[in-house]
């Protein structure tokens, strides 16, 4: 029997083990459908978040933009100490008619210490050019919006495609694994014939290329899989590791609708920037116009001779009110030739649109194309996989009862391989078609 000491120290290294196990567990993120994957990416990846930030950066210019249409309201004070008080020169007849004609006399005006508070207010009550500018700043943040709209579409498109080619490598992994099995156990057999003298060593360096190189694609599948891992850590913006537990299951995600009715976000972004190019030129355009201002100022000031004494001062006041109006006669041609520039940036936009909405509906019909004829070409190249598959096996049997060569035997194995490559290929192409029409769908109606 152990000693105590032993024991308990054998519990504490159990603890520690399982301690660890279990955290490395829970710092794990799990995913376990694209759904999963799609929703992590909407709170975590830098590119949908930077896109989210630049949507409230624009929310706030157009706030500012509106603001900037109000009055401005100003207080003011100050403080003036009058070290010297200038002399004046004052014709002396001015106070003495006797004084001969020519002579001067000085005199010094004011006070020493001056204390001035005002109030000013301004309000552009008719300015055309901000007006605009609300509505530029307006179009800008529409353009955010589509654009943040277009890049979470772009990136769930990335995320889908690095999430369904680990799928598709642990299912081609597991397959590469059963092909080894295989490849060892044609192997091993050409052994014992080629030790009996049954076949050549032609035919035994013939097995044993073929087990070297299904034992090669396994590990480049395995190295290709862990790269994919990296990837989609990049993608998602997570340092720590990650454990897809999802896996291929054709039941499991065929689409009930293959139509798309929604805008393309591409279209979206590129109709927003058309309506800001209308919006820049409408603005340019109002360089043209007329403002009007509204001046209001109120100044008060006390006057004395002794710092911070106001017993002996004298009080001063000012009122004024003005009104301002500009109208633009001749810049030099300048505002001409940026409405003209403003106008062709408006016709290039406009041209970009109506190229993209075609493009849009095309890419779309290609999509749904693309997906039907991959369902079908699966559901051939699924049914050719299982009859090579009963060859295979028949062929094996064959073989190990002497039937038929080995030559023969790798000759149907090598088929085996080429119908699997044929049907993980197809699978491929099915999912591709898969994702893109269901973001192509979804995109628009999530938040």
């Amino acid at each position: 029997m152990a000693p105590p000491e032993t024991v308990g120290f054998m519990k504490k290294l159990f603890l520690l083990v399982l301690f660890s196990y279990g955290f490395q567990a829970f710092a794990q993120q799990r995913f376990g459908s694209l759904q999963e994957v799609l929703a992590y990416a909407d709170a975590h990846a830098a590119a949908i978040k930077n896109a989210d930030i630049q949507q409230k950066i624009s929310h706030s210019q157009s706030r500012a933009a509106k603001e900037a249409l109000l009055p401005t309201v100003n207080a003011s004070g100050g403080y003036t100490d009058n070290i010297t008080l200038q002399p004046t020169l004052v014709p002396a007849n001015l106070f003495d008619p006797t004084a001969p004609a020519g002579s001067y006399n000085e005199f010094t005006f004011g006070r020493k210490y001056l204390y001035t508070t005002g109030l000013q207010a301004n309000w552009n009550v008719l300015d055309f050019e901000k007006w605009f500018e609300l509505k530029t700043t307006a179009a800008q943040e529409a353009v955010n919006k589509a654009s943040a709209t277009a890049i979470r579409y772009n990136s769930f498109n990335e995320l889908a495609q690095t999430y369904y080619a680990i799928l598709l490598t642990e299912k081609y992994i597991a397959i590469s694994a059963e092909n080894l099995m295989v490849a060892d156990s044609i192997f091993k057999t050409s052994s014992e014939k080629y030790g009996k003298g049954i076949i050549t060593q032609e035919n035994l360096n013939r097995a044993k290329i073929q087990q070297l190189q299904a034992k090669n694609n396994l590990d480049n599948l395995q190295y290709s899989v862990k790269e994919l891992y990296y990837k989609l850590q990049r993608q998602l913006n997570i340092s720590g590791p990650i454990v897809v537990t999802d896996s291929i299951n054709i039941q499991d995600v065929p689409l009930e609708e293959t139509t798309i009715n929604s805008p393309h976000p591409e279209v979206q972004l590129q109709e927003a920037q058309a309506t800001m190019a209308e919006a820049r030129l409408k603005q340019v355009k109002s360089l043209y116009y007329p403002s009007l201002n509204l001046l209001y100022q109120y100044n008060y000031t006390w006057a004395g001779d002794s710092f911070l004494n106001f017993g002996n001062t004298n009080q001063l006041s000012q009122q004024l009110f003005g009104v301002k109006l500009s109208v633009p006669i001749f810049n030099g041609l300048a505002t001409r030739e940026k409405v003209l520039q403003t106008n062709l940036a408006f016709e290039q936009q406009q041209t970009l649109l109506e190229s993209k909405e075609i493009q849009a509906k095309k890419d779309d019909e290609t999509l749904v194309l693309q997906y039907q004829k991959s369902v079908q070409e699966l559901q051939k190249q699924g049914e050719i996989l299982d009859l090579q598959q009963q060859n295979d096996v028949f062929t094996a049997n064959r073989y190990n009862s002497g039937i038929i060569s080995l030559d023969e035997r790798l000759d149907k194995f090598a088929d085996l391989l080429a119908v699997q490559n044929q049907y993980m290929q197809s699978l491929s192409n099915y999912y591709v078609s898969y994702y893109q029409i269901y973001i192509r769908q979804t995109i628009t109606t999530q938040p």
